[in-house]
């Protein structure tokens, strides 16, 4: 699945590159297409370069590593440079197989198959993104938001927000056009997430890519069929910041 997928994006976001990069993303205040197009390709330059020397790129991580104005391109054809560090990324991490063990930004996931979910899940995420500044973004194929979703709560929150959402009360997502349930369970601790049904103090249905996006921040809950407390589905988003 990831493979054809990050190629999906990747060869999008390569045309979409080519256009006004000056255009607005709409749900990301100060963020154009440029800017879009600079961070992911920011971000998989940092990956390659970390996966290749077995260790991170910097101790600042990806974050300090890409705003700092000494690793930004200087090519103005931001397509064709993006296009490059895409295919070098692409070329580092799918000669490993899934399992092989490779350097990892995680505690807990230190194989090939993290970076293979991890910038694939990067790609489709951001080419939503972009392709939101020129039309109507098309949405994240289900099997994928699927698996971004199980990533959101399995890696994101479980390592980098695992107590920020701790409280009371319980949220269940369902997926309408594939199948794709979790409840969210609060406790004094953080959280505990299952793929169970059953009835939370709110639940939120609709397409698996509107509940990725959904949990990502790129959209309200607005654009979910809610039932309950919808309170929590608002602290949800406040809260769990990635």
């Amino acid at each position: 699945m990831y493979q054809p997928a990050f190629d999906d994006a990747v060869n999008r976001i390569v045309e979409l590159a080519s256009g006004d990069l000056g255009r607005s993303i709409p749900h990301i205040p100060d963020w154009t297409a440029k800017s879009a197009v600079t961070h992911v390709g920011l971000v998989f330059a940092f990956v390659q370069k970390s996966i290749s020397q077995g260790s991170a790129l910097s101790d600042q991580g990806v974050a300090g590593w890409a705003n700092d104005t000494a690793n930004q391109p200087d090519s103005m054809n931001l397509s064709t440079w993006f296009e490059g560090v895409a295919g070098e990324l692409r070329e580092t991490i799918w000669k490993h197989n899934p399992e092989e063990t490779v350097w990892t930004s995680s505690r807990t996931f230190g194989t090939a198959k993290f970076w293979m979910r991890r910038m694939t899940q990067e790609a489709a995420m951001h080419r939503w993104d972009i392709e939101s500044a020129y039309k109507e973004p098309k949405e994240i194929e289900p099997r994928l938001a699927v698996d971004g979703i199980d990533e959101f709560y399995g890696f994101f929150v479980s390592e980098r927000l695992p107590a920020v959402f701790a409280g009371n009360g319980t949220l269940h997502l369902h997926a309408i056009d594939i199948d794709g349930e979790w409840m969210i369970t609060r406790n004094s601790d953080g959280i505990d997430v299952d793929h169970s049904h059953g009835k939370g103090d709110v639940a939120a249905r609709g397409t698996a890519s509107n509940l990725l996006l959904f949990v990502w921040r790129r959209q309200g809950y607005d654009v979910l069929e809610t039932f309950g407390d919808t309170s929590l589905l608002e602290e949800h988003q406040r809260l769990l910041q990635i």
